[in-house]
């Protein structure tokens, strides 16, 4: 948490905690202590890299870089690069394979009721929707979501669902699974309406021009990136929105 607080990210401890729940974490030590992060999240086809951090005072000592170094050769890669680490991951043989802007904003009123919220028995058809969509097999992911001490609320729509996370006073969307652009807005209109600020990461056109005209604006960017593949896989024309940017 010093070196979220000196680069001024917004992940919790909550946030860390699953996330090292979930898979390996590796860190760069000095006499003084953690230099910094990189955190891995296993799926079937491939693994998430995230939480590479380096601490202000040690930045331009190649860190970053030996820190993903260390866990490329354990299979194809996916992650979301910010503007400034693109040029990193790109040296180290990723490639661009799509983007997404973080889209603020809020909405009134009340929900549709396009969404209810899931249970125990959607488990297994969202972890499929979630597969065929995404590209990804994360069972271990879904069964936290499902869990307890969950910082998602999963909901269920037609042919799609949707989770949320509070971040702060923010209420962010995702990821989010819909048979088309229409069912997705809905979706979004559906959980956001009401619940104050929202941040939704948006690759797709039509959803990133409907949510600009609801008051909805941008504010950052990544790019998804991939090494060891040609691209992500899934039915990426229905998976709307990410689990995260840590998690794909």
């Amino acid at each position: 948490m010093k070196l979220v607080t000196d680069r001024g990210w917004s992940w919790t401890p909550a946030q860390w905690e699953m996330l090292l729940a979930l898979g390996p974490g590796f860190g760069a030590f000095d006499e003084n202590g953690l230099l910094g992060t990189t955190l891995v999240t296993p799926y079937a086809e491939m693994q998430a890299i995230s939480g590479v951090l380096v601490g202000s005072w040690a930045e331009r000592r190649g860190i970053a870089g030996a820190l993903i170094s260390n866990v490329l050769d354990t299979g194809p890669s996916v992650l979301y690069a910010t503007a400034m680490g693109e040029p990193l991951y790109e040296r180290l043989g990723f490639h661009p394979v799509g983007r997404a802007l973080a889209y603020h904003g809020e909405i009134a009123g009340v929900a549709a009721g396009v969404t209810r919220p899931a249970t125990s028995g959607d488990l297994s058809a969202v972890v499929e929707m979630d597969r065929a969509a995404s590209g990804f097999t994360r069972e271990a992911f879904w069964a936290h979501v499902f869990g307890s001490s969950s910082v998602y609320t999963p909901y269920i729509a037609d042919d799609g669902f949707v989770c949320t996370r509070r971040m702060g006073e923010t209420l962010v969307i995702g990821p989010l699974v819909a048979p088309n652009v229409t069912a997705a807005c809905e979706i979004i209109v559906d959980v956001a309406a009401g619940a104050g600020p929202s941040r939704v990461d948006v690759s797709d056109p039509e959803v990133a021009s409907f949510l600009s005209g609801r008051g909805y604006e941008v504010r950052g960017g990544c790019a998804l990136m991939v090494h060891g593949v040609d691209d992500v896989g899934g039915d990426r024309a229905r998976y709307f929105a990410p689990a995260s940017l840590a998690l794909g």
